[in-house]
């Protein structure tokens, strides 16, 4: 049978690129498709497009890999289109996230949500939404797979603007089982979890090993080794443990982040994207070294992606479960239908269908329809341009709710002022 195109927009990202690419080129069900590999910034596409013809040539594979400039050329014949796109750049991530601290609000990762991930969703949604509209029209039998944060939001703005059926999707979960595996000394495979909520803030109800609940045991490895404290303090007061770890987790309860308090008391520090550009920096001159074969290929996030998988689950209409973030539907029936949530999804050749979890506990559901309002405003105003609309999503934020109202509109409209050339719809 004919074998899929897979075309990346976003194709020079030295993130994502040389793990899909490995997990893509591996998998021998996928022999005789083709990576397509789409950026803007011709230089840097040329360069990961060499490093991915070696790495096709270490794996013995025969995909083809081709790479473009030109995105309706990238989305011809398409089967899937991944997004790894980043409108603006990490410098206007960090410069986000400065202006918010200006403001006294600590922001260790800034990408799902607060000030950092009400701009995050600004900038993006209206660039992927135009995305997927143009799938629609190149090449509508296509899936859309979207690994841009925040993930929820963009999420919603797919699922609510466009027919083109889309997941979002964050190895979370996996990331984190590996660590709990690794804590037990048990094979991860050993470990079933039951766990759902929104991205960056999914709730581990049980962890099931054999017919034995582990979650307890984890709870208390963490504490042992001091990892964590943020993810513990919320599994003492709700039961269910939060993940993916606590410079995501954190951000969701801001006791721990308030004014006054000392990110070092919780192992944070403000800014994260400030590391993640001396990192990227470290990787893209690897990157660079391999790709004129001159040194060994960047090594892969153990392919926890599993976008081979999901790729494969769809194409050959098989079924598997994977976790993703897609429109709840009454899947968690205390969480709002229209929201966009985080829990097992089936994959197969129709599309990606969230399973029926059933609700959540009170205090759980609470905390996602919470973020739900905040993500449904986010789009709302990402789509209109609309300042009021973003105003509110702000001030719903509860990393916001400590400010008054005058400082956080002062902070909005500096934020957005920033951000200008990135925000065409707010200065029309």
């Amino acid at each position: 049978m004919r074998r899929p195109r897979i075309s990346f927009i976003g194709g020079a990202s030295m993130v994502w690129i040389p793990t899909f690419a490995d997990e893509l080129l591996s998998c021998g069900e996928l022999e005789e498709g083709e990576v397509v590999l789409m950026d803007i910034d011709a230089d840097r596409l040329a360069t990961m497009e060499q490093y991915v013809l070696r790495l096709r040539r270490d794996r013995g594979s025969r995909m083809g890999v081709r790479a473009t400039t030109d995105r309706d050329a990238a989305l011809e014949g398409a089967d899937f289109v991944v997004s790894t796109l980043m409108v603006a750049g990490h410098e206007a991530w960090a410069t986000d996230l400065n202006i918010a601290l200006k403001y006294g609000l600590q922001t260790p990762k800034g990408m799902s949500v607060g000030p950092g991930g009400l701009l995050l969703g600004l900038k993006s949604v209206p660039v992927i939404v135009e995305l997927a509209q143009r799938v629609g029209e190149l090449c509508p039998e296509a899936k859309l797979l979207n690994y841009t944060n925040p993930m929820s939001s963009i999420t919603l703005g797919l699922q609510r603007y466009t027919p083109i059926p889309s997941a979002g999707i964050c190895p979370g979960l996996d990331i984190e089982l590996h660590k709990y595996a690794e804590l037990l000394d048990v094979a991860v495979d050993e470990l079933i979890p039951r766990a759902a909520g929104v991205n960056h803030c999914d709730f581990i109800l049980e962890l099931r090993r054999g017919g034995e609940d582990v979650l307890p045991q984890v709870v208390w490895e963490l504490e042992r080794t001091g990892k964590e404290p943020v993810s513990r303090k919320i599994y003492d007061i709700f039961g269910a443990l939060p993940i993916p770890g606590d410079i995501h987790i954190i951000e969701f309860f801001p006791y721990f982040i308030r004014t006054g308090v000392d990110l070092a008391d919780w192992n944070q520090v403000h800014n994260h994207v400030a590391r993640r550009i001396e990192r990227r920096a470290r990787i893209w001159s690897k990157i660079e070294v391999a790709a004129r074969d001159e040194g060994p290929l960047v090594e892969s996030s153990e392919k926890l992606e599993k976008l081979d998988r999901l790729v494969c689950s769809s194409w050959l209409d098989r079924n598997d479960v994977f976790q993703l973030n897609v429109m709840n539907g009454g899947a968690i029936p205390n969480v709002d239908a229209n929201a966009v949530v985080e829990l097992p999804v089936l994959a197969d050749r129709f599309g990606y269908h969230a399973i029926q979890f059933g609700p959540l506990p009170t205090g759980l559901a609470a905390i996602c329809n919470a973020a739900a309002a905040v993500q449904d405003l986010t789009v709302e105003a990402a789509m209109k341009g609309d300042r009021k609309l973003a105003l509110q999503a702000l001030l719903l934020d509860p990393m916001v709710y400590s400010m008054d109202l005058v400082t956080a509109g002062k902070m909005l409209d500096e934020m957005l002022l920033a951000q200008r050339d990135a925000l065409p719809r707010f200065f029309a």
